[in-house]
């Protein structure tokens, strides 16, 4: 038997590599141990370590109003053939639009609805915290039509920001853009700011916007069509200015094909890395990472396929994790199913998820202890969250030592 106190950073590096819903029942064993977990230091500790190892991985689904999540961080998750998913509470369930994923960074998650509506929530599925608040609608132009508004959500690491973006914007009958505005929500002031015009037309894709190394990405243009010299914007969080990313050159495929205006691309994230997916209808789907960001060299082509089951019918494909072991690849297609790619033998096999919408939409999170201090996932919790909130702050876990007897 051993009863020697076990040093507070000694005990915060071993908690960090547990999973969440471990540590959230550890939070009883004592006042000492709650007031450790619910520390900012070991909710760092325990992200970066998930961050690094590929760790505490998860999926969520939205869909009828309906939201689900899946883990993936079972070692054998990539060679099994079918998963189940966890019904949660959806925060936005009696708003009067369905709500969508606008995105997701460190654990915290960002509902929205749409225009006028405007609510938006800040949530963190696991902890089942969420922070609700109501957006000021975009500003609509008299006698232009129907505007393209967009969302998109990411963090700013340089002032420990959660920062929603909103690219408004109209045209005219030539398409040319008459008003186009940036506009950023702060989590931490609770407050819109203008930035200023974007003079670009958009790539109407389902997914319009791609959160990566601290920016959100667009596909855009200087003419309307689209097809041919687009380029990446990306605007970054922190300095909150436009610049543009180089873009891989499709050249080599599109020779063999004779006809790169026939592909349809669109971008993701994968392995936090940004990365292209380039479809060559019933023919090919290449799919280009950014190594390292930035650096039009690093640009490498991942994949190249032409399986049937990935090519045909094909409208979309999105890359959304790697395996634990790094050999293969979730792919999700058409918003409907998911396969498994070996990057080694270059196959890929059908993951069949159990309770998932017909069609969904979906977004990666990492499970962390992410606080948003404001609501609850569940009303009948609210008080006793709030009395142990008062209670932690007469704890000082640092000055305590932490025993445990073996």
């Amino acid at each position: 038997m051993s009863d020697t106190p076990i040093p507070p950073d000694v005990l915060a590096h071993i908690l960090s590599r547990l999973p969440v819903p471990s540590l959230l029942r550890l939070r009883s064993v004592s006042k000492p141990f709650r007031a450790l977990i619910d520390s900012d230091y070991l909710i760092k500790l325990h992200l970066h370590h998930s961050l690094q190892s590929n760790s505490n991985t998860h999926l969520i689904f939205g869909g009828d109003r309906s939201l689900s999540y899946l883990s993936l961080d079972p070692p054998s998750a990539a060679a099994a053939a079918a998963a189940a998913v966890t019904p949660t509470h959806n925060p936005l369930y009696f708003a009067i639009f369905e709500p969508v994923i606008l995105g997701s960074s460190n654990g915290i998650l960002c509902l929205c609805t749409t225009e006028p509506d405007n609510e938006i929530v800040f949530w963190n599925p696991l902890v089942r915290k969420f922070k609700k608040t109501k957006l000021p609608p975009a500003k609509c132009i008299q006698g232009s039509g129907r505007g393209i508004c967009i969302k998109g959500f990411g963090y700013d690491h340089l002032h420990d920001d959660h920062k929603v973006v909103r690219l408004v914007q109209y045209c005219n009958l030539f398409k040319d853009p008459l008003h186009s505005k940036l506009e950023v929500f702060s989590l931490r002031s609770e407050r819109w700011k203008e930035i200023g015009d974007f003079p670009y037309h958009l790539c109407k894709r389902r997914y319009l916007n791609v959160y990566a190394n601290g920016a959100l990405h667009w596909l855009v243009s200087k003419e309307p069509d689209l097809r041919t010299n687009f380029m990446i914007a990306a605007f970054d969080l922190a300095t909150e200015e436009l610049r543009f990313v180089p873009r891989p050159d499709f050249a080599d495929f599109a020779d063999r094909n004779n006809n790169l205006q026939a592909s349809q691309v669109n971008m993701g994230v994968l392995g936090g890395c940004l990365c292209m997916v380039c479809n060559y209808p019933k023919t090919n789907v290449d799919i280009w990472v950014m190594k390292s960001y930035g650096v039009k060299d690093s640009w490498s082509r991942l994949i190249s396929t032409s399986d049937g089951k990935i090519v045909r019918e094909l409208d979309f494909l999105r890359p959304i994790v790697y395996s634990k072991s790094g050999r293969e690849v979730l792919l999700e297609k058409n918003f409907e199913r998911f396969y498994w790619y070996d990057l080694g033998n270059k196959t890929s096999k059908r993951f069949k998820v159990v309770g998932m919408p017909r069609f969904f939409v979906s977004e990666v999170f990492t499970g962390s202890l992410a606080q948003v201090n404001i609501g609850s996932g569940s009303r009948n919790v609210t008080k006793k969250e709030q009395n142990e909130k008062d209670s932690r702050k007469k704890d000082d876990f640092l000055s305590k030592g932490f025993r445990l007897v073996l």
